[in-house]
């Protein structure tokens, strides 16, 4: 019968060890005796490797069990002996540590394949890549997007297209770009946006490209018809009258023939229809002329020159300038200093253009209100981006008018150009920022420029 048990076993060859030391030293007296000796040394000098080999097993095992998780080898598994409680517990316990991490790969695998299901079923084209330009990942959006089925390095984007590798190489986390490049004979208008990490030391940049031309064609269209409704309406509200009224003169200075009456022969009635009517086609051509330069303002915005700018001092400026004003109607202006300053890379000349624009609306909408307030804030929101907020107690506007707002000429102010909004808007994207608003009957109306 085998003995297991490692307390019993190691007593055992003690004991033998001490039996054959004893053994050795009566042979040792002996002078007749040198075989007999050398074969007491022998033995001896096994034992103690035997017994030195059977004590360091567990440190063996123990060393293949780290090795294994070195090598991340969780195929090994540790037979338990009967060699006692302690032993059997510690063979146990590398079994379950073992078992554990083949859970966790076996979890880590199926997470891995659940992503990349995701990226794949992804209609976005995604692409990632190390600083070296070695590409990790690419998905099958990507492929058909750039034509290409396989690349391992970005640079090989600049045989698609140089303008957008440039663009892929260049483009900063959160900042968004439109690139038009020809790819497989078609010009495609691709939004590229990026964010960049860091894993395990090694540093990332995913890329995400989309081809938004169906989109860009069913905006421009769309934006083309209201422009083109709110054009045509303005310009018949000035061609019609001049031809009516020119019609009205033609007929009171020309006979049934077409040849002209003679000037004498018209009565003073005839005269003042005359003046009044030129007067009228002056009034309305001016109008017209109005709107064609409101147009080109709008068309000819400068390219901003960007610099540290202070939104508290912007936001003074500005009061400062519109206060005769608001003095005059009465209209009071709150504004809250932040305790820490806040600065904006921005234009700071167009900027004010735009927060005019916002606190002159406010004051038209106010004309109204029996206690009239304009509250302006500046603020940094949860993703740490610089927010003006300009808020007004007024009555709203009308919902018929909430999709229209910012439609270039649209306006429902007597003697407003409607273009003061879109040009807001224009102002913000060319900050690659926002302008926003939110509005209630009877609680007026907030906009929010966003940085």
């Amino acid at each position: 019968m085998i003995i297991k048990n490692f307390r019993l076993n190691v007593v055992i060859r003690v004991l033998l060890l001490t039996a054959t030391i004893f053994g050795l030293r009566h042979v040792w007296a002996q002078e007749n005796w040198p075989m007999t000796k050398l074969f007491f040394v022998i033995g001896l000098t096994g034992m103690i490797i035997e017994l030195i080999y059977y004590v360091e097993k567990t440190n063996r095992d123990l060393r293949s069990f780290l090795l294994a998780v070195k090598h991340k080898d969780f195929t090994h598994t540790f037979t338990v002996e009967q060699r006692g409680k302690s032993f059997s517990s510690l063979k146990g316990a590398f079994n379950q540590i073992i078992e554990s991490y083949q859970e966790l790969r076996a979890e880590k695998e199926s997470h891995y394949q659940y992503l990349q299901n995701v990226i794949e079923h992804v209609g976005v084209a995604l692409i990632c890549f190390k600083t070296d330009g070695t590409i990790e990942l690419m998905n099958e959006a990507a492929q058909q997007l750039l034509d290409r089925p396989y690349m391992s390095n970005i640079k090989i984007l600049e045989r698609v297209n140089e303008d957008l590798m440039s663009a892929v190489e260049n483009i900063q986390t959160g900042e968004r770009m439109l690139v038009k490049a020809p790819i497989n004979d078609e010009l495609r208008s691709i939004a590229i946006q990026a964010k960049e990490f860091k894993l395990q030391h090694t540093r990332y940049k995913l890329v995400s490209l989309q081809d938004i031309r169906t989109e860009l064609d069913e905006t421009e269209v769309d934006t083309w018809q209201k422009l083109i409704r709110v054009l045509t309406h303005e310009i018949m509200n000035s061609v019609t009258p001049i031809i009516s009224l020119t019609k009205v003169i033609y007929g009171l200075m020309a006979d049934e023939k077409g040849a002209p009456k003679d000037l004498c022969d018209l009565d003073s009635e005839d005269t003042e229809d005359i003046l009044h009517s030129v007067s009228t086609i002056e009034s309305r051509s001016k109008g017209l002329l109005h709107f064609v330069h409101a147009y080109r303002n709008l068309t000819k915005i400068k390219k901003p020159k960007f610099e540290d700018v202070s939104t508290a001092e912007m936001v003074m400026r500005v009061h400062s300038l519109l206060k005769p004003e608001l003095d005059k109607r009465g209209i009071v202006f709150k504004f809250e200093v932040p305790e820490k300053p806040i600065l904006l890379k921005a234009d700071a000349e167009l900027i004010e253009q735009v927060l005019i624009n916002l606190v002159k609306n406010a004051i038209e909408v106010l004309a109204e209100c029996e206690k009239p307030a304009i509250e302006v804030h500046t603020y940094l929101n949860n993703d740490a981006r610089p927010v003006l907020m300009v808020k007004d107690n007024g009555p709203g506007i009308d919902s018929e008018y909430v999709d229209k707002i910012f439609i270039p000429f649209f306006t429902t102010k007597k003697k407003g150009s409607g273009i003061g909004l879109s040009l807001s808007r224009q102002i913000m994207r060319l900050h690659r920022g926002s302008i926003n608003f939110y509005t209630a009957a009877e609680e007026g109306t907030t906009f929010w420029l966003t940085f």
